[in-house]
């Protein structure tokens, strides 16, 4: 028995240790009093923070905000590359609590992440104080400061004589406390940095982030704070801080090694071009509208001397982009080389997409401290967002052929595709997005032309994900343009038509009752907007606002009105619309319209295209064969089935396709083409499985009275039998009125889109892709709408459908109105206009030149004003003479268009717009034909006039001395001035015209 006691008390005392050792264990532990992160919200740049931040420690020490902190997507390196930010202290924003934290005076540890502000103001003065933290007050406790460029601390109010650590704004720093009861050590970047303080003798109940009390505010970023007790634990760095060195260290590493990489990829890539410093603006080169220019488009690469940066400028002499990559890439520089003007003062992301319901930056850097400019000097300091998709690398090729074409139809030379680079930058989904790592990638597109001041540009999205997902919106270009450029750069885009253009302070079709929607009045896809980063900017009187032109519009966004809500399925890609940007070297309107026109003509050939054509309202084939033979005769080059009644292209009755197969083929006998009118989309329904449903009632209806929906399988069956008519007939235009102009449709059932966010887009889509089948049949493309650069030929000159029952009288100097104004932006041959023989919604005679032999001084007029205008030229009627006088009439002036038709469909320069009172002028230039000028004048008064004109002769290429001759070969000396301006005495008969031919 004795012996089971002594066992039994010594198994009791080996229990009672083993207990007290795990005691000992379980209080030796680091224990959390209070946490705060602030970067794990995922929230975007500038939002607002919370109200309350939260304690995660779980002992509910949350604190309270007070000001206005807000977010920043910022953190430190290993933070910051799973897409975490902070939160920014400026404008007198804090969060503090009055709890006490900490129960009498046991060791602890004080540690945060701080960045003081690089962003905005700088570094503070010496006798300006900003409060990162504090634990205690100003009398008793710690707190840790900004004071100039000096990280310091105040001991019970005294401040320390030795400086913690330096300040480099922009850059993260770690600060520790360490108290172990009776000393205080200080550690930056988890090594000591002093040690041997004497500890604060109490601490005041207070613990705050970004000021104290109501003072001392913090000027930079806090990214997250926690205070810790060491209970029986003796202090060891590796294990009880926030700061991990080595795991922060190998993070920097990998990234500067990425970044390496990246820089040495591209100077082995040998498309791009290496430099030591990139070219000066050529000031001295030639005009462009002028003489052609035929500098070769280069990417240039400067690389940095620690190879972990670079800038690439994209430059054809005329215009240059300028990008900088380090963290992420940005545009730096938009200047037009010709004059040495910067458009840019600020960066911004390449592009945004909106994926689901998450914006995304694609490239762009932070850091910028004034959006009003921008300096070189800040480069160094500019960080990537960690949300952002990153620059990933360039592939370089030439440019792409956006649909088929091929020079016809007495069109121009041009290069298809044109002159110039094609370059693609890839991106990378931001490393936050695990799911979508080396699966979705983004790719922005540029395009630089030869010889014009103008870049494309558009994305493409590559979702090889397992999932899919939509792309709600997009932003193809942000741009923050300096002031003074705002009104000297053109911005269009390939998405464009009726509705997407359509203003509501325009309009003279469309009327409002209210304030329409986006989608009927899209204002196009180029928005200028307020730059809400921009802070520094002259706030005028509002009263000079509008004269002034609302300067504070400087921020230029390329987007559609509405969408495009497109589900992207996994292994599938999405393709952007393209934005063109032109830039403008001054403010003269006939300069900037000018170069519009040339942009035209180089990125959408098939505006050039001239086809003198003949129109007739008749299904009858022996009438239709005779008006084929007087075109014949006469030299018509295209026939219009005109309305009504048209053609009707799904139509393929055997009887039916048999009579326009032996029409055309009869036309082209006779090298000619044919096509017929149909109302195709806008205005015709097709039935209610198939047409347009409002969004407001949600039943058939839409704002051009009745449309179908050509998102629906209605598509498949029309479009389907329609090619198949043009291939059994043989008919090579395609003249449709009411293409796809933009209106909406609620249905959720068609099949090809799925409700009324994605149905503009899809149905856009759809039109495009029948412009570009046109296109590659070789066809003409004559079409009320605009889409130019897709592929559509002309539209109209001017449109006012009731001018079609003014007599031939009314209509002459309106229609030269309609042209004067009309090709302010189009070419000559980008606008039709027609001459009414019979009338075309009345049977008034006075509406109409018939009989021809009659009115044949009108007739010739007439026919003159359209000829001599260049336009896109059709005459109506039954028949196109009734004599042998009125045929050599309209011989003579096709003829004569024939002859001169290069110069007649080169662009115009406006002299003088008709006005009934006096002369009226054209002046058509083109320095690269013999005859590099031809003037036209009109009189409409009833009286001779003779005055001396003022001509400008600048853009014939011709200096010094011009020769003009004019209709009777009767030729003249032309002094010019330094502007290339000449004085020319002019003689006009009542009711008459005459033309000069210009050369050097």
């Amino acid at each position: 028995m004795s012996y089971f006691k002594k066992v039994s008390q010594a198994t009791v005392q080996l229990l009672l240790v083993v207990c007290l050792l795990s005691l000992s264990r379980v209080n030796a532990q680091q224990v959390i009093n209070a946490h705060y992160n602030m970067g794990r919200s995922g929230s975007i740049t500038y939002a607002t923070a919370p109200d309350v931040l939260k304690d995660q420690s779980g002992k509910g020490n949350d604190l309270k905000k007070k000001g206005q902190a807000v977010f920043f997507a910022d953190a430190p390196a290993d933070k910051k590359l799973n897409g975490e930010g902070a939160i920014s202290f400026k404008d007198q924003g804090s969060y503090s609590t009055e709890k006490k934290l900490i129960q009498g005076k046991v060791p602890f540890v004080l540690e945060g992440w701080f960045q003081a502000n690089s962003r905005q103001h700088g570094q503070k003065s010496d006798d300006n104080k900003g409060v990162a933290m504090a634990y205690g007050d100003d009398k008793s406790g710690y707190v840790l400061l900004q004071k100039a460029d000096q990280w310091m601390l105040w001991i019970d109010g005294k401040e320390v004589s030795l400086t913690i650590a330096k300040v480099n704004p922009g850059e993260w720093i770690h600060i520790a406390l360490v108290d172990d009861g009776k000393f205080l050590s200080v550690y930056v970047n988890a090594r000591k940095v002093i040690d041997g303080l004497a500890s604060a003798k109490t601490i005041a109940s207070n613990l705050s982030i970004g000021a104290l009390g109501k003072q001392h505010y913090f000027d930079g970023l806090v990214y997250e704070l926690r205070l810790s007790t060491l209970n029986q634990l003796k202090f060891d760095g590796a294990k009880h801080l926030l700061f991990n060195g080595k795991n922060l260290a190998k993070k920097q590493r990998e990234a500067t090694e990425t970044q390496r990489a990246l820089v040495a990829a591209l100077e082995k890539n040998n498309t791009i071009i290496k430099v030591k410093n990139f070219p000066l603006s050529n000031l001295n080169s030639a005009d462009w509208l002028v003489d052609p220019v035929s500098t070769p488009v280069q990417l240039l690469m400067k690389k940095s001397e620690d190879e972990l940066s670079a800038k690439l400028l994209l430059s054809n002499g005329l215009m240059s982009r300028e990008f900088y990559i380090a963290e992420n890439l940005a545009c730096v520089g938009f200047k037009n080389e010709s004059n040495d003007a910067q458009f840019l003062r600020a960066i911004k992301p390449e592009a945004r997409v909106m994926l689901d319901s998450t914006w995304y930056d694609i490239g762009g850097l932070s850091g910028q401290p004034e959006k009003s400019y921008l300096m070189e000097s800040w480069y160094p300091n500019l960080i990537a967002e960690p949300s952002a998709f990153r620059f990933a690398g360039i592939e370089v090729a030439p440019p792409v052929a956006r649909y088929p074409w091929q020079q016809k139809y007495n069109a121009v030379h041009a290069d298809w595709p044109p002159k110039g680079l094609h370059v693609l930058m890839h991106y990378q989904a931001p490393r936050n997005k695990n799911n979508w790592k080396d699966k979705v990638q983004i790719t922005i597109h540029y395009e630089m032309y030869e010889g014009m001041p103008v870049i494309a540009k558009w994305l493409t999205i590559n979702n090889n994900s397992d999932s899919s997902f939509v792309v709600r919106e997009t932003e193809t270009e942000v741009l923050a343009i300096n002031q003074d450029q705002v009104k000297r750069i053109h911005m269009e885009s390939d998405y464009s038509f009726a509705l997407a253009n359509a203003d509501r302070e325009g309009g003279a079709l469309m009327h409002y009752k209210e304030a329409p929607p986006a989608y009927q009045t899209g204002e196009s896809t180029t928005a200028w907007r307020i730059d809400d980063d921009y802070h520094t900017w002259a706030s005028h009187n509002q009263a000079e606002d509008k004269f002034l032109g609302f300067p504070h519009h400087n921020l230029l966004v390329s987007r559609v009105p509405m969408g495009p809500a497109e589900t992207l399925k996994s292994k599938s890609q999405f393709t952007s619309f393209t934005s063109f940007e032109l830039l403008q070297d001054n403010d003269d309107r006939e300069r900037q319209s000018l170069a519009h026109r040339r942009f035209y003509r180089k990125l959408a050939p098939q505006v050039t295209e001239s086809l003198i054509t003949a129109g007739i309202t008749s299904h009858d084939q022996p009438k239709l064969k005779g008006f084929i033979d007087q075109m014949g005769e006469l030299g018509f080059e295209r026939l219009d089935i005109m309305a009504w009644p048209g053609i009707a292209h799904d139509q393929l009755d055997t009887a039916y396709v048999a009579l326009w197969k032996d029409i055309a083929d009869y036309a082209k006998a006779k090298g000619i083409v044919m096509g017929g009118y149909e109302l195709q989309v806008a205005s015709r329904g097709r039935g209610a499985q198939y047409d347009c449903i409002d969004p407001v009632t949600q039943k058939p209806g839409s704002l051009f009275g009745q449309s179908v929906c050509i998102a629906s399988d209605w598509q498949d069956d029309y479009y389907t039998k329609m090619w198949e008519f043009f291939d059994k007939t043989g008919l090579m235009t395609y003249n449709m009125d009411g293409p796809y102009h933009g209106d909406v449709c609620a249905a959720t059932n068609h099949k090809y889109h799925h409700n009324l966010y994605d149905s503009q887009w899809q149905q856009w889509k759809q039109q495009v892709r029948v412009l570009h089948e046109l296109q590659g049949r070789n066809m003409y493309v004559p079409i009320p709408d605009w889409y130019f650069l897709n592929g559509q030929s002309s539209t109209g000159m001017g449109y006012r459908e009731a001018s079609a029952n003014l007599t031939p009288q009314q209509q002459l100097l309106l229609g030269r109105q309609y042209i004067y104004d009309g090709t302010w932006h189009k070419t000559p041959t980008m606008g039709w206009m027609s001459l009414q023989l019979v009338g075309f919604y009345t049977n008034d005679p006075r509406v109409g030149l018939e009989p021809l032999v009659e009115n044949i001084n009108r007739y010739e007029l007439a026919l003159f004003q359209h000829l001599a205008s260049g336009c896109q030229f059709t005459l109506r009627g039954n028949r196109l003479y009734d004599t042998p006088e009125t045929k050599a009439m309209v011989s003579k002036w096709l003829g004569w268009f024939k002859k001169y038709r290069a110069i007649l469909t080169s662009d115009i320069i406006h002299i003088s717009r008709p006005t009934g009172r006096d002369l009226d002028a054209m002046l058509h230039v083109n320095s690269g034909l013999e005859e590099k000028g031809m003037l036209v004048v009109f009189n409409p008064t009833d009286q001779t006039i003779s005055k001396q004109m003022k001509l400008p002769l600048y853009y014939t290429g011709i200096k010094g001395q011009a020769k003009i001759t004019d209709q009777n070969g009767q030729v003249s000396d032309l002094a010019l001035n330094e502007k290339q301006e000449t004085l020319i005495n002019v003689s006009i008969p009542a009711g008459g015209f005459s033309w000069f031919t210009i050369k050097p």
